[in-house]
């Protein structure tokens, strides 16, 4: 797949997020990474078909290790971008970003960097992060820790906006094969990055792998681990349109954090 193709504006920010993100740029602006933020958000034009219909059923993965498992096989899946709900009717969100000039090293550093302090979690969606808080503060700084280490293992306290509805999400980060991954296969599908999680109700799946010219990120959120899934009429049309919100917030933080990883890292990643 390419890695250079052309990117539309994001115009539409409901008014809530308009308000966060005057008041993001407020607490921002005395920091020493300030001139990272920035409104400017972005789509790649591969994404926009995929924003006009919902996937189908048979083009989603459950989070059965069977299904998870066929993102470590070779090359790419039918469908990496898109919205929809599994077969069993429980809500699925994919996505694939690229990041030209970046490695996996800073994939995973950011990983744990941006939950230092709420301003840096702002710089990845100004519109729609509000704070991130890990129940493990001192696992951030403590020396001598390499970047998994301060990863996994960590729960976070996550709040922010998916379209106009304000989330409260809890993420506890762990390694792959506790979801279900077969870890053994990871090197020979080539990631060398990856943040994954247990959230309420489903999975938050991250994998890195390096690229000619950088990475690629693929995603995947899955809500099938919780409530039964609701019947196809207005319930149903939430957990959709959920999924829907969720697909374009993922692709629209992860553009953006593409346009800035690269230097911020040279920056501030190999500061102690």
């Amino acid at each position: 797949m390419a890695t250079s193709t052309p990117q539309c504006p994001v115009t539409y920010y409901p008014i809530v997020t308009q308000q966060l993100f005057r008041s993001n740029a407020e607490r921002v602006k005395d920091k020493p990474y300030a001139k990272y933020f920035s409104g400017d958000m972005r789509l790649r034009e591969e994404v926009l078909p995929h924003l006009k219909q919902a996937l189908a059923p048979e083009d989603t993965l459950t989070s059965r290790p069977e299904d998870l498992n066929k993102l470590l096989d070779p090359g790419y899946l039918r469908e990496e971008l898109g919205f929809g709900l599994t077969q069993t009717g429980h809500p699925y969100t994919a996505g694939l970003n690229r990041f030209p000039r970046c490695t996996t090293e800073m994939f995973t550093w950011w990983m744990w960097w941006h939950s230092v302090e709420r301003e840096r979690y702002s710089l990845w969606h100004p519109y729609c992060h509000v704070q991130t808080i890990p129940r493990n503060q001192d696992v951030l700084t403590k020396p001598g820790l390499g970047d998994f280490e301060r990863i996994v293992g960590n729960t976070h306290d996550i709040v922010e906006y998916i379209g106009s509805q304000r989330m409260e999400l809890v993420a506890h980060f762990v390694e792959p094969h506790e979801l279900g991954f077969d870890a053994d296969r990871f090197e020979a599908a080539g990631y060398s990055g990856y943040a994954c999680s247990a959230i309420e109700g489903g999975v938050m799946i991250h994998l890195a792998r390096e690229t000619g010219d950088g990475f690629e990120l693929r995603s995947r959120f899955i809500f099938d681990r919780g409530a039964e899934a609701a019947p196809d009429d207005e319930a149903g049309g939430a957990g959709l349109a959920m999924a829907y919100e969720l697909f374009i917030h993922l692709q629209s933080e992860f553009t953006h954090l593409s346009t800035f990883l690269a230097d911020l890292y040279g920056e501030f990643g190999q500061r102690p």
